[in-house]
């Protein structure tokens, strides 16, 4: 007996699968199934929360700039979800501007802005402002908050399996009940490729990728280094940040990785304070807390969102990697217009060359378009 239908169910509950739900709720009767005990639980809760829309190229800093209405006032009265910080980009190397919005400064000049960072071997540096930081939390919970408030259902702990679709609908076996739903979305971050493979299709190439931080106390002078920029390597090395009192840091490790519930490993807590020391002479004598999350990738790097023609209605918001939190709200609206086939207001002038560039179909080698057709 099934005991309700949908017209989408999104199988997944993190910042992808909340921001659509957000966006599709006011349009479908609309269901989200997440398999952990609690939102967040895996990337979405271990972002470390950064806004820098020069970063991932002219497509992530679309869908950033697209956000940043959301992220400075979010719907329902709260405060702002981004708080400015300027990022400091450098390099031991002569490098190119990360964007054309960035103006460069002298190795002297990045010394003075954050006071910790060595001048010594230090060729490049651009300054980036209009960035910040992100409450991670915050978003998803807003996300999903503007979800549930406008009728989107929202199950916990639940492990749904896909029967199939029987011509007119899909249908899900969920804790002892059948759900059926029109259209099915796969939001399931690391997940992804296993999802699609458990409907019997060829996975898409996504790959995720573990990433190691690391909380220590701040170098003197304190107070200069915690009210200074955001340092990231142009070279991908590492990134630093102010993160309350303490100091946040990440080698920028990309291990790939089967989807899991990421741990960081000794190795690479290492070399988040030897790349720490090297761009600082600083060498933090205590870690005061230790994670890591995983960053899901596909081949050239961009979302993945849009039909999946493979099957029948089947929805794609995955693959957003670690421009997630920053992108999250256009992401979701983008990923909405296209589930309805209408155009994005925001992003108006770009949603020809978006959709195409973000949608599954890039990714089906060309015997997969040869089956469909």
């Amino acid at each position: 007996m099934t005991s309700q239908a949908y017209g989408a169910i999104i199988l997944g509950g993190g910042l992808a699968g909340a921001a659509l739900a957000a966006a599709l709720a006011p349009r479908v009767s609309l269901l989200i199934l997440e398999r952990e005990t609690h939102l967040g639980h895996h990337a979405s809760g271990r972002s470390t929360g950064m806004f820098i829309p020069s970063y991932g190229g002219p497509t992530i800093a679309a869908l950033a700039e697209a956000s940043r209405p959301y992220l400075e006032a979010p719907p329902g009265g709260a405060g702002p979800l981004l708080t400015p910080r300027d990022v400091l980009h450098v390099s031991r190397r002569r490098c190119p501007a990360p964007s054309a919005t960035v103006l460069p400064v002298s190795p002297a000049a990045a010394h003075a802005l954050s006071p910790m960072l060595k001048t010594q071997g230090l060729r490049s540096a651009w300054l980036e402002t209009g960035t910040g930081e992100l409450d991670a939390v915050g978003l998803h919970q807003s996300l999903m908050a503007s979800a549930v408030r406008q009728g989107a259902g929202l199950r916990l702990g639940v492990r749904p399996q896909v029967l199939g679709h029987d011509g007119a609908v899909w249908r899900l076996r969920v804790e002892g009940e059948t759900l059926c739903c029109f259209a099915l979305v796969n939001a399931t971050g690391a997940w992804a490729d296993e999802t699609t493979a458990a409907l019997g299709l060829p996975p898409l190439g996504l790959t995720a990728y573990r990433r190691t931080v690391i909380l220590v106390d701040p170098p003197q002078p304190r107070p200069q280094v915690l009210a200074g920029p955001i340092i990231k390597d142009l070279e991908d090395r590492y990134y630093v940040r102010p993160y309350g009192q303490d100091l946040l840091v990440s080698p920028c490790d990309e291990t790939p990785s089967p989807p899991t519930d990421a741990q960081p490993e000794t190795c690479d807590i290492a070399l988040a304070v030897a790349r720490l020391k090297q761009a600082t002479g600083y060498e933090p004598q205590t870690i005061k807390h230790r994670w890591a999350g995983l960053r899901s990738f596909a081949p050239d790097r961009l979302p993945v969102i849009g039909w999946d023609l493979r099957a029948p209605r089947l929805f794609w918001l995955a693959g957003l990697g670690g421009y997630g939190v920053q992108t999250a709200p256009a992401a979701g609206q983008l990923a909405a217009d296209l589930f309805f086939g209408v155009k994005a207001p925001a992003l108006d002038t770009m949603i020809p060359q978006i959709a195409q560039k973000v949608s599954p179909e890039r990714l089906m080698t060309p015997r997969l378009h040869a089956a469909r057709v």
